[in-house]
């Protein structure tokens, strides 16, 4: 047997009951060469006969030999109550399928709604939260510009005390050579005082109360 002329099981039972449906259920009609001829092959061999023979031994044991004793027209009758009942299926499934679809969306649409008023939270807080750092960094800012202003007042004012300082040691500088030249002027003026009246003293003799005694004004010097 060449590999063309092989059939399995499967390839057989499918084209007899293709063939037994076209025979109105009639399985005499179905036999081995008119499965053979229906595969493509010339004749029947060894191997169809007996897949056939496999294939219509399962159908009986189904019933299939018996439907044709059925009333005459039962066949359209349950085939018009089959296709009723799929057709009342298809539409439970339909409606069902419909119903899940809509409590989805309305699931989905909730869902966005929360999410969406979660986004306008966020984003409100987010607007405050940039608010808030504006105010803050105009706060650190205004707070510089016043540490940079105490600094510079401070500096100004250091300087004004040094210079201050400055000026107050020249001036005691200035007030300690004064004194120093002052009590050298008194000093000598009391020498030459007392050595001319010592002199004058010892050539004449004086007369202590007609001597009136004259204040010295000291000039600075210099």
């Amino acid at each position: 047997m060449t590999k063309k002329n092989y059939k399995t099981q499967t390839d057989v039972d499918a084209i007899a009951n293709r063939l037994l449906q076209e025979a109105g259920g009639d399985l005499d009609q179905v036999y081995g060469n008119a499965v053979a001829t229906a595969l493509g092959m010339p004749k029947g061999n060894e191997s169809v006969y007996n897949k056939v023979e496999d294939w219509k031994r399962r159908m009986e044991a189904q019933g299939i030999r018996h439907v044709r004793q059925a009333p005459d027209g039962l066949r359209k009758e349950l085939e018009r109550q089959f296709r009723a009942g799929i057709e009342e299926m298809v539409h439970v499934a339909l409606g069902l399928t419909g119903k899940t679809i809509d409590e989805e969306r309305q699931r989905s649409d909730q869902t966005e709604s929360l999410l969406r008023k979660e986004i306008a939270l966020l984003e409100s807080e987010l607007v405050s939260e940039r608010d808030a750092r504006v105010l803050a960094d105009g706060k650190v800012d205004k707070l510089a510009q016043d540490v940079a202003d105490s600094a510079r007042k401070i500096a100004t004012e250091k300087e004004r005390a040094d210079l201050a300082e400055a000026r107050l040691d020249e001036i005691r500088n200035q007030h300690d050579a004064l004194l120093g030249r002052l009590g050298v002027a008194s000093c000598r003026s009391e020498v030459v005082t007392e050595t001319a009246a010592s002199e004058e003293a010892e050539d004449y003799p004086i007369d202590m109360s007609r001597y009136d005694y004259e204040e010295q004004r000291i000039l600075p010097i210099g």
